[in-house]
């Protein structure tokens, strides 16, 4: 089937789309409102495939070696990708070009300025100060003024977060579109989620997942601590990340945590839902966690699930906002302890929490009420 020129999308990204859960969420939601959606992404040296279609998406992948967490050779890298990715885009017609996060802005304001396409605006991350943990202030200070100055010639602009939106947009008009789930994920046989519980969680403890990055500035550290040896309580972590090595070095000895290593997005619904509670206290002074919310959190929402969140926070104002669970400052090894007691305690409570979250991801916060804000952004841009 011929789609007009009118509707097709070329989507940038600086991952090698393995695939990268937002963005295939919102190519999917394209695809399915009659958009061609191609994504041109940035393969490092993974191994995938060059081309190929999936869900109706065209993925084109451009090999330009380069290491992780090398702000140098990143710089380089992403030099070489953007001269590759002009030059590859030149082999296809598209009337809007879909930049996500600000590495890939300069590059599709390059694609504006060349094809006269349409140019949306994806903030997934407030980029400058989370590149302020790998960079020197000033240049992160000078990337984030680069990027408000950019944003001026987009023709649509998305935030992950409503705060996140107000942070790089304004006085701009932007939408927040969520990393909310499709609630039909978390619609599994109850008898299903039992098995699974059973067998990840023999012991029948109360049982705490935590799926994610490893990094030691994240929560996961402080959780740890607080369940470490805790009579009664298992916690599963899985996931892969810079700090893997120490965060294993933190388990060693820990009888009641269990390191499952990379654990498919697809098994993520079920880990969910059969687990007790899902805590992440994000850190409020870091501008990035602060402003963010959390995919964890909206996992939480989808599966009906009580949540340990951050105060200070656009994740814990959600959860006030649901009355969803409890919020402890990062950090605070004691308020998580504390918390969790009361909820292994109280099952009325788990499930009074549990209800009001699921309530709030059917009114509210779930991936079909995103997906009519994304594509009203198509249609106005």
């Amino acid at each position: 089937m011929h789609t007009p020129f009118e509707m097709r999308v070329l989507m940038l990204l600086t991952n090698p789309f393995r695939p990268d859960p937002r963005v295939h969420e919102e190519a999917k939601s394209l695809v399915k409102n009659g958009y061609d959606v191609t994504i041109l992404c940035w393969d490092r040296g993974e191994g995938l495939k060059r081309i190929e279609k999936a869900d109706g998406i065209e993925v084109r992948r451009i090999l330009v070696r380069c290491s992780y967490g090398v702000p140098g050779r990143f710089i380089l890298g992403l030099a070489r990708f953007y001269i590759r990715a002009l030059k590859e885009a030149k082999k296809f017609s598209f009337s809007y070009v879909h930049a996500n996060d600000f590495d890939t802005l300069p590059l599709g304001l390059m694609l504006k300025k060349l094809r006269g396409a349409k140019l949306i605006y994806d903030a997934h991350d407030h980029y400058s100060s989370m590149i302020a943990d790998v960079l020197p202030n000033p240049v992160a200070k000078f990337v984030g003024a680069l990027e408000r100055r950019m944003v001026r010639f987009t023709d649509g602009r998305i935030a992950a977060s409503e705060p996140m939106g107000k942070e790089i947009f304004s006085p701009l008009d932007f939408t927040p579109v969520l990393n909310a789930k499709r609630l039909d994920d978390y619609k599994l046989p109850e008898e299903r989620v039992r098995e699974f519980r059973r067998e990840i969680n023999p012991e029948g403890k109360f049982l705490i997942v935590y799926i994610g990055i490893l990094k030691l500035w994240s929560p996961l550290p402080h959780i740890i601590k607080a369940v470490k040896n805790m009579e009664g309580v298992k916690l599963i972590v899985g996931g892969k990340g810079p700090h893997e090595e120490e965060i294993l070095k933190m388990i060693e000895g820990a009888s009641n945590i269990e390191y499952r290593g990379w654990i498919n997005k697809n098994d993520i619904p079920l880990y969910t839902l059969a687990s007790d509670v899902i805590i992440l206290p994000s850190n409020p002074r870091k501008t990035y966690t602060r402003l963010s919310v959390p995919n964890k959190l909206m996992e939480a929402l989808a599966a009906g699930k009580p949540m340990i969140a951050g105060l200070n926070t656009a994740g814990g104002k959600i959860v006030e906002e649901c009355n969803s669970g409890f919020l402890c400052l990062f950090g605070d090894v004691e308020c998580i302890r504390e918390k969790i007691h009361i909820l292994m305690k109280n099952e009325e409570l788990r499930k009074e929490l549990g209800n009001n979250a699921r309530k709030c991801a059917e009114s509210k916060y779930n991936w079909d009420a995103m997906e009519r804000r994304l594509i009203e952004v198509y249609k106005r841009a």
